[in-house]
């Protein structure tokens, strides 16, 4: 599967320079692809999974059409809202975030259903198509770089699911309400349970196999590491010390947004300490370190750091090559020494680090999939 960047929160325009000044996001996602190679960082819900997939194969019933604009604008994208009204107005969301939350509290308030007014800035990248659409497609129910749902693959999936054609459903709360409430899931996550961690990819078995090996596991250290392949339990084993090193490198960086010109000797010690121990555990995936000038930065970095030497000096470097020279965007912090505005109040963000595996984990529980002789 290729590297693709998806985090539970992107930003607005999408810009991945703004969130990620040190690389170590890329380095985390291209080891999460290695771990669960068709789950994003978005892709924790097995219903929004299904739902996604009832919505896709709607509006190509409704829309007739190979365009995707026409598919999702005259189809999903309505789908999508009056889903996201039947959820919020009978509470059936239960504790799922729903993105664009604001404007569907405003929608619900009125006499009847609304559907052409905008949810989200950009529906079609931050809403459930933009979570799920690189999963749907490595699992081969979307045709690769399009919407258009493969269908008798997405019949498979559905099984039972039964959805009205025609645009009647949504007319009313009283039909919305009705039509939403009747469809079952139960087989519908089951078969997609079979389909996530029974055949489409190996590593996607081999985890599910090792986590329901030790349920009780929390972090992808915890698991049964002898179910996954070889290059899954290098990473897994490599997943607690690259966290600590990022952090720690995170801090070190916004140390010198803030002006810092030295690095205290025990921080320095410790860093050092977390890079030799990151570097011996191997963490690059061999298809994400080949020809990629950001991984050969971070290596760089990380080597740097486990030298000793000045720490301050070699973050500062590793954040120019992956900013500048790798993204050929604009560095944070030009020099050291210097307080940046705009970002005078950054910090490390708070964002999951988990490489995906509470997803794993709610998708197994969510799916009821069990491992069998295959």
């Amino acid at each position: 599967m290729p590297s693709f960047l998806f985090w539970n929160k992107r930003s607005a325009d999408g810009d991945l320079r703004a969130t990620d000044p040190l690389g170590f996001d890329a380095l985390r996602e291209a080891m999460s692809n290695g771990l669960v190679p068709l789950l994003t960082g978005a892709t924790g819900d097995a219903d929004e999974y299904l739902w996604t997939m009832i919505g896709l194969r709607w509006a190509k019933a409704v829309t007739q059409s190979a365009v995707d604009a026409d598919l999702f604008e005259q189809g999903f994208a309505r789908f999508e809202r009056a889903l996201k009204q039947f959820w919020y107005k009978t509470g059936a969301s239960g504790q799922r975030r729903i993105a664009g939350i604001q404007v569907v509290k405003v929608l619900c308030a009125g006499t009847q259903p609304n559907v052409t007014r905008p949810i989200l800035a950009n529906q079609r990248a931050t809403g459930l198509l933009g979570n799920y659409i690189v999963s749907l497609r490595e699992l081969g129910l979307v045709k690769r770089g399009s919407l258009q749902p493969v269908e008798a693959e997405v019949d498979r999936l559905l099984i039972d699911v039964e959805f009205p054609n025609g645009h009647a459903w949504y007319k009313k709360w009283e039909t919305l309400d009705e039509t939403c409430n009747s469809v079952k899931l139960q087989k519908a996550r089951k078969a997609l349970g079979e389909r996530l961690f029974g055949y489409s990819d190996d590593r996607m078995h081999y985890a599910a196999r090792a986590v329901l090996g030790r349920p009780d596991a929390e972090s992808w250290s915890q698991i049964e590491l002898a179910q996954l392949d070889v290059e899954q339990r290098t990473l897994a084993r490599a997943t607690d010390i690259v966290t600590q090193l990022e952090l720690a490198a995170l801090q070190i960086f916004a140390d010198a947004l803030h002006g810092a010109r030295t690095v205290s000797a025990s921080d320095a010690a410790r860093l050092r300490q977390l890079a030799s121990a990151t570097l011996k555990a191997k963490p690059f995936p061999a298809s994400w370190q080949r020809g990629n000038s950001l991984a050969a930065a971070l290596q760089r970095g990380i080597s740097g750091l486990a030298e000793g030497g000045r720490p301050l000096e070699t973050v500062h470097r590793l954040h120019l090559a992956v900013t500048r020279d790798v993204r050929g965007g604009t560095p944070w912090l030009h020099m050291i020494g210097d307080r940046p505005h705009l970002f005078a109040g950054w910090k490390p963000g708070n964002q999951a680090r988990d490489f995906r595996f509470a997803n794993l984990k709610s998708l197994i529980k969510q799916t009821g999939w069990k491992a069998h002789a295959r």
